[in-house]
């Protein structure tokens, strides 16, 4: 069998598997002893940043390395046929590097020390980087047989792997990282909701008292529920209004629309923190753009904004709008733009005027629209965080909830009540997620 014939997929699977093993087990398992909070990528933040009381732990920088090289060989290999091989050997390279890490440890007297004692995470790890290693032997005409059809034996140029198990290849990556990163933190929050913890000590389960203070006796709490109604009652009124009546207008060919497309979609490319401080700063009751304004048309005792319980809620959530009326704009613009001419030209021919046009044409034909608008501008309005955290820190009463749940965790160290705040917003933010989507598969199914 020559080497022109040899197949490297399935090295590059096992290759990618075992590099992700070993990036899940760094992250999330205990590298030394047994507690989660002992995981590699916590050690190695700590001795990076000089942590006081940090253990030690010298060429650990190694094994992410070595994941991260062997996740984007393996992905390139199993995409392109051509590199495959380059690809495999690449991760052996990577599985290699990833080895020294335990070539200078595993005979250190370190390890001999009880607070030292390797976690599951330092093991599993270890496997995972000899499965790196060694994945390059499925490559061997001998082996890589067994992974071929019957009916190809002879030819060991197709696909190593049953064709129904190629597209769950691709998947394989990004759905073990969207299990470790969103899944299985949604339910570690949801028991810590139930625990009473501080961020350092053992959690102690507590049952539902988190959330029976929290609808019974916290008034921060249902402040920041409110506060999140007004700006979810704005978001889906204001933004949503504006936004469609813009997209109206500049559908139609007029001179200078493409300027001042751009002059209303410019807001949504700037972070929400630089959002916060332009406002901030406009609102400054001092030297602020609005007041050094209403100073010039006689107004004597201008508001202070941001300082004012009654209006600062308000000032925040205009900034917002600031931002949100031209992403909706564009959202109906497309939708305007996917509507069949043969329509509007039926009402014309009806007789209809512009504004019956729009009320019974064009806006039951942007519905799907109107529904994506809502939906979204909704969960953007629960998960509002970022401008209240620049421009008020809470204070002045304009607390929501994001803001209160990250109060609580790391401001106060009530991690489980923090928790509990947040499976509450998750709930509710879960039943408009569950409309959408309902929609969507809905309307995906009609067409």
């Amino acid at each position: 069998m020559q080497e022109k014939n040899w197949d490297f997929t399935a090295a590059n699977t096992v290759a990618l598997i075992s590099a992700v093993i070993i990036l899940f087990t760094f992250i999330f398992l205990p590298w030394y002893g047994k507690s989660l909070t002992e995981n590699g990528a916590r050690i190695l933040s700590d001795n990076l940043y000089g942590t006081p009381g940090a253990k030690i732990a010298p060429y650990l920088w190694v094994v992410p390395l070595a994941s991260l090289g062997g996740i984007a060989l393996g992905l390139l290999g199993l995409m392109k046929a051509e590199y495959n091989r380059i690809a495999a050997i690449g991760a052996l390279a990577f599985g290699i590097v990833g080895m020294v890490y335990y070539l200078f440890n595993l005979g250190s007297p370190l390890l001999a020390e009880p607070q030292y004692k390797p976690g599951i995470g330092f093991w599993i790890a270890l496997v995972a980087l000899v499965g790196l290693v060694i994945q390059i032997v499925l490559a061997v005409p001998a082996v890589s047989q067994g992974f071929a059809k019957a009916s190809n034996k002879a030819n060991l140029r197709g696909p190593t792997v049953p064709r129904k198990l190629i597209p769950w290849l691709f998947l394989a990556a990004p759905l073990t990282l969207y299990l470790a990163w969103i899944i299985l933190p949604t339910f570690y929050t949801m028991f810590l909701s139930l625990t009473n913890w501080d961020g350092i000590s053992t959690p102690k389960l507590i049952g539902f008292a988190n959330f029976e203070r929290l609808f019974t006796q916290d008034r921060i709490f249902v402040e920041s529920l409110l506060n999140n109604l007004k700006w979810l009652l704005v978001f889906i009124t204001i933004p949503t209004t504006l936004g469609l009546s813009l997209a109206i207008v500049f559908n139609s060919e007029m001179r200078g629309s493409k300027v001042f497309k751009v002059s209303f979609y410019a807001p949504l490319v700037l972070s929400l923190t630089v959002i916060g401080l332009i406002w901030a700063w406009a609102y400054n009751p001092q030297m602020g753009l609005i007041n050094s304004f209403l100073r010039g048309i006689g107004v004597e005792n201008p508001p202070g904004w941001l300082g004012d319980r009654g209006l600062a809620i308000w000032a925040v959530i205009i900034a917002a709008m600031w931002r949100q009326v031209g992403y909706v704009m564009v959202l109906y613009l497309a939708g305007l733009k996917n509507i069949d001419p043969t329509y509007l030209d039926a009402a014309q021919v009806d007789g209809a005027s512009r504004w019956q046009m729009f009320l019974h044409v064009i806006f039951p034909l942007l519905a799907p629209v109107t529904t994506i608008v809502i939906v979204i501008s909704i969960i953007d309005s629960l998960r509002a965080f970022d401008l209240i955290a620049i421009m008020t820190r809470g204070g002045q009463s304009t607390q929501v909830l994001a803001n209160f749940m990250y109060m609580e965790a790391f401001n106060n160290y009530r991690m489980g009540y923090g928790a509990a705040v947040a499976v509450v917003l998750f709930a509710i933010s879960l039943v408009f997620i569950i409309f959408y989507l309902s929609r969507a598969v809905k309307d995906e199914l009609e067409y």
